[in-house]
C-alpha cells in the first residue's frame, strides 16, 4: 500500500466523522483492496455513531454484521467481486426506459473497399438528404442539375430579345438539389461551386453582397459550404447555363418539429475523452465526478439531481490508446491498452448501480480509425463487458430513445475538417461546428479530409432524425448550447494538456461534466477540477 493511498483512505474516512486507530486503519487497508469497500463504510458511518473512536475490533463486527466479511477467511475481496459482477435484478433493470435506434455492429461494418463501394456509400448519402428535402415544402420541387440547365435556352431567348429591344420575360427561379463536387472563391469574393448529382453538373455562383430574406449575407452560407454535402441551390440559369444563386438552402432541422421529453424527473450526464493510461489522465477530478454519482462530498443542495441520474454517456476516448500519435509511448503511465480499460473499469464499478452507463468509440480507443466506428471489441477491454448489463458498448455514431427523448452520441472527429472550413468555428467553439452539422444532417460530410470514412453501402453519419440532444465530444472543451430545440452538448474531458494538444492548438476544459433532466430538457454544469 502507497503512503499516498494509506493518506487518501485516513483522509475519506476522518471527511467521514470516523476517528480511527492506527492498528484499525492497518486493518482496513489489509482487507479492503478497493474502495468500493471504502466507500460502503461512509455510506454506512451511522453505525460508528456510538464509537468515539474506531478500533479493529469495530470494523471486524461491521463487515460481519454487513455480511461484507467472511469471519472464517477474512476476504473481503470476494464477496465484494461477486457483487460487482453479478447480474442485476429484473428491478433493477426496470429503472431504465431506452431502446437502441442507431448503431454500427461488427457485422455491418465492413466492405471489400473498392470503388463501387464509394459510389454505394455517396448515393445513399444523396439519397438519404433528397429525401429530406423532398419532405419539406420549400424545397420538395427541386429538379436535378440536367433538367435546371435547359432554362439556359430561356436566358438565351431573353437575351436576343433584349438586343432587339423587345419585351423579355421574367426567368424563373430553379431550385436545384445536388452534391458540392468542388468549391472556389472568385477575384469578386463570389463563391462559385459544382454542384452534381448521379448524371450531370451545374456551375454555381453565390454572388458577394446579396443578402437572403432574413437578412444574412448569401456569400456566408458559400462560404460554411463543405465539399460532399448535399444542398439545393434555388436561383436563376443565365445564358452560359450557370445557376446565379438567389438562395442556398440546408436540409436543416424543422423549427416545427416535436420536441420529446421525459415523464418522469430523471437526469443524464454526458462525459467524454477519459483518456485512462494517459500520464496526464485527471484521476482526482474522475475520482471526485464518481464520489459526487455516489452523493458523497456533493454538495447536499444538489442531492435530488445526484439521486435522480440514471443514465451515463461516455462520448468516446474511453482510453488514450497505444500508438495513437508518434512517441505517445513516452506520454503514458499504462502502455497497455487492455490494461487502459481494465483500469477504467475498476473506477466505473464504483458507479452506483442504479446508473445505466453508455459507450461510443473515439480515435483514441481501441477500435478503427474510419467513421462510422463498431463498439470496442470485448478482446480489449474484457474488463468493461464483464460489467454486463450496467454498461452497453456502442459504435460510433449512435442513436437512442432513452425515456423517450431522442440523443444522438458520437465522438466528433470531423471537428477537425471544421475548424479549418468553417468561419468561426474552433476546438474552443465546438458548439459553432456542432450547429452546422445540425444544418447539414450530416456527422462527417467532407471525403478526403482528416476524418476516415468506411466505404460501407449505406451512410451512417446522415443525421435521418433530428435528435433532441446531441453529445460530441473530441475537442476537451465544454460546449452547451441548442439550436432549433436540439441541445447541443460538447462534454470536455478529465485529461490535462499534452505535448501533443499543445502543438495542435487545444486548451482543454477538464473535469466539467453536463447534466440535463430528461424530463425539462435544462442542462446544468458541475466542475470537478480545481481551477
Amino acid at each position: 500500500m502507497k503512503s499516498s493511498d494509506r493518506r487518501e483512505v485516513l483522509r475519506r474516512l476522518l471527511d467521514a466523522g470516523l476517528q480511527v486507530t492506527p492498528d484499525a486503519l492497518d486493518y482496513v487497508l489489509t482487507h479492503t483492496s478497493s474502495s468500493g469497500m471504502i466507500d460502503e463504510i461512509v455510506r454506512r458511518r451511522d453505525a460508528f455513531e456510538d464509537v468515539p473512536v474506531v478500533g479493529t475490533e469495530d470494523f471486524v463486527r461491521f463487515f460481519e454484521r454487513n455480511g461484507e466479511l467472511d469471519s472464517a477467511t477474512d476476504t473481503i475481496e470476494a464477496n465484494q467481486s461477486t457483487e460487482r459482477f453479478q447480474a442485476l435484478s429484473e428491478h433493477e433493470r426496470a429503472k431504465w426506459n431506452y431502446e437502441i435506434v442507431k448503431c454500427l455492429t461488427p457485422d455491418s461494418s465492413g466492405s471489400s473497399g473498392d470503388v463501387e463501394d464509394f459510389l454505394m456509400l455517396f448515393r445513399d448519402r444523396y439519397h438519404a438528404i433528397e429525401r429530406i428535402f423532398r419532405s419539406r415544402l420549400d424545397t420538395r420541387g427541386a429538379i436535378s442539375p440536367s433538367k435546371a440547365k435547359e432554362a439556359k435556352f430561356f436566358a438565351s431567348r431573353n437575351r436576343a430579345l433584349s438586343r432587339k429591344g423587345e419585351r423579355t420575360q421574367r426567368a424563373p427561379i430553379q431550385m436545384v438539389l445536388g452534391i458540392v463536387r468542388n468549391k472556389r472563391v472568385s477575384r469578386s469574393r463570389n463563391v462559385v461551386i459544382e454542384l452534381e448529382d448521379e448524371s450531370d453538373s451545374i456551375t454555381c455562383v453565390i454572388p458577394s453582397g446579396r443578402r437572403r430574406s432574413g437578412g444574412e449575407e448569401l456569400v456566408e452560407r458559400g462560404n460554411a459550404l463543405l465539399l460532399d454535402e448535399i444542398i439545393c441551390v434555388a436561383g436563376k440559369v443565365d445564358s452560359e447555363g450557370r445557376l446565379i444563386a438567389e438562395d442556398v438552402l440546408f436540409p436543416d432541422v424543422s423549427t416545427a418539429r416535436n420536441i420529446r421529453r421525459a415523464k418522469r424527473n430523471v437526469n443524464a450526464v454526458f462525459i467524454s475523452d477519459i483518456h485512462c493510461g494517459s500520464n496526464e489522465f485527471l484521476e482526482d477530478d474522475f475520482d471526485r465526478f464518481v464520489k459526487w454519482l455516489r452523493g458523497i462530498d456533493g454538495d447536499s443542495s444538489k442531492r435530488e439531481m445526484v439521486e435522480n441520474v440514471r443514465y451515463l454517456f461516455i462520448a468516446g476516448d474511453l482510453s488514450d490508446g497505444v500508438g495513437v500519435y508518434p512517441a505517445q509511448k513516452a506520454n503514458l503511465l499504462i502502455d497497455d491498452v487492455i490494461e487502459q480499460y481494465a483500469y477504467l473499469a475498476q473506477k466505473l464499478r464504483d458507479i452506483p448501480k442504479r446508473i445505466k452507463i453508455f459507450c461510443i468509440p473515439g480515435n483514441h480507443d481501441a477500435c478503427r480509425q474510419a467513421l462510422p466506428r463498431p463498439p470496442i471489441p470485448e478482446e480489449f477491454a474484457p474488463a468493461l463487458y464483464d460489467m454486463g448489463d450496467r454498461i452497453t458498448m456502442l459504435g460510433d455514431p449512435s442513436q437512442l430513445l432513452v425515456e423517450g427523448v431522442s440523443i444522438l452520441v458520437t465522438h466528433g472527429d470531423s471537428l477537425d475538417d471544421l475548424v479549418t472550413q468553417i468561419p468561426g468555428a474552433s476546438y474552443k467553439r465546438p458548439e459553432v461546428s456542432m450547429r452546422e452539422l445540425l444544418k447539414k444532417r450530416h456527422l462527417a460530410p467532407l471525403y478526403g479530409g482528416k476524418t476516415e470514412l468506411a466505404p460501407l453501402h449505406k451512410d451512417w453519419m446522415v443525421i435521418d432524425t433530428p435528435p433532441d440532444i446531441v453529445h460530441f465530444g473530441h475537442a476537451h472543451h465544454n460546449a452547451v448550447d441548442s439550436y432549433r430545440g436540439v441541445q447541443i452538448i460538447n462534454s470536455g474531458t478529465f485529461q490535462g494538456q499534452t505535448d501533443f494538444m499543445r502543438k495542435q492548438g487545444v486548451e482543454p476544459t477538464p473535469g466539467i461534466v453536463t447534466i440535463v433532466n430528461l424530463k425539462t430538457l435544462e442542462p446544468k454544469i458541475e466542475v470537478f477540477h480545481p481551477y
